[in-house]
């Protein structure tokens, strides 16, 4: 072959087959059923043995999984009884209750009790209200006792509670009086805003003096009484002088434009007139003491005119 054939050939691309890199491949040892073990290539295992092992291995991670899952649900138990027991302790209350509420609610009325009465009884509360004692504490309404209650012209708010099983609780607030008057013999407690709110024993009497002189129209219509006014004047200059409110027995306005006075201690009436009440009050006072050094008790002290005192033995 000449130079020029071997250049041409030295020319020509060389095609090699790539190698191909061989696997290792790895023995397995497997049980045989006499309980041998032998090791053999894994194409010689049979295709039974590798289902049962893929089986087995499935079920190993099932199992795995099972033991997980059961560990979070125990966890979950255990921190679910304290919901638990305190839900059953409400369910055994709850159920207690509703047995025993038959019992509780519908027991008969056994105890009734007043607070804040000065003027009233607890058996004019209870004639207001009318409860019949068969009834039990359940069906009586506290609105509408209260309602009842302040049907009684004395009683000016009052609020009722009911305290299971058998107990009922009135809280009154009555009017105050503020004078008391005589009429024909009788004497009755008036209120602020002038309204008769009942008849009193004498020995029963308040808020002393006693205010008299008035006619039986003016009775009827106190709030427009000018003679009620003029007493109720005269009464509240005496606020001003306790010590000589004490002496006074009555205040008479039977003429209204002379309001006369009338003194525990002996038979002497003080003739005020019809206003500058403090004033000839405090004239009194000065010159009380010495009137009677001269006339002991006498009938009547006329006040009514300036600088001028009047005495009848």
């Amino acid at each position: 072959m000449d130079a020029k054939a071997m250049q041409d050939l030295k020319k020509r691309p060389t095609k090699r087959n790539p190698q191909k890199t061989s696997r290792k491949i790895t023995p397995v040892t497997i049980r045989k059923s006499d309980g041998r073990r032998i090791m053999v290539m894994p194409e010689q295992i049979p295709t039974r043995m590798k289902r049962q092992n893929k089986i087995a291995t499935a079920n190993s991670v099932s199992f795995k999984s099972s033991i997980k899952i059961l560990g979070a649900l125990s966890l979950t138990m255990l921190k679910m009884i304290p919901s638990t027991v305190l839900l059953l302790a409400v369910s055994w209350l709850a159920w207690g209750t509703f047995q025993m509420a038959p019992n509780l609610f519908q027991q008969q009325l056994q105890q009734l009790s007043v607070e804040g009465i000065h003027l009233l009884s607890e058996d004019d509360i209870l004639s207001s209200v009318q409860i019949p004692s068969s009834n039990n504490l359940s069906s009586l309404d506290p609105y509408e006792l209260s309602g009842k209650a302040n049907t009684n012209k004395i009683v000016k708010t009052s609020h009722v509670r009911r305290y299971f099983p058998d107990q009922i609780h009135f809280f009154i607030e009555e009017f105050g009086p503020e004078a008391t008057i005589e009429h024909r013999g009788k004497l009755f407690l008036i209120d602020e805003n002038r309204k008769l709110l009942r008849e009193i024993k004498s020995d029963g009497i308040i808020n002393a003096p006693v205010l008299r002189g008035f006619d039986r129209q003016e009775i009827v219509d106190l709030p427009d009484s000018f003679r009620l006014g003029q007493a109720l004047r005269f009464q509240n200059s005496l606020h001003l002088n306790e010590a000589f409110r004490q002496k006074v027995q009555y205040i008479d306005v039977e003429e209204p434009l002379n309001v006369k006075v009338k003194l525990f201690e002996g038979p002497t009436l003080i003739y005020f007139g019809s206003n500058f009440f403090v004033e000839r009050i405090g004239i009194f006072e000065k010159v009380y003491d010495p009137i009677l050094e001269k006339h002991r008790l006498p009938q009547r002290i006329d006040l009514r005119y300036h600088n001028k005192l009047i005495v009848t033995p």
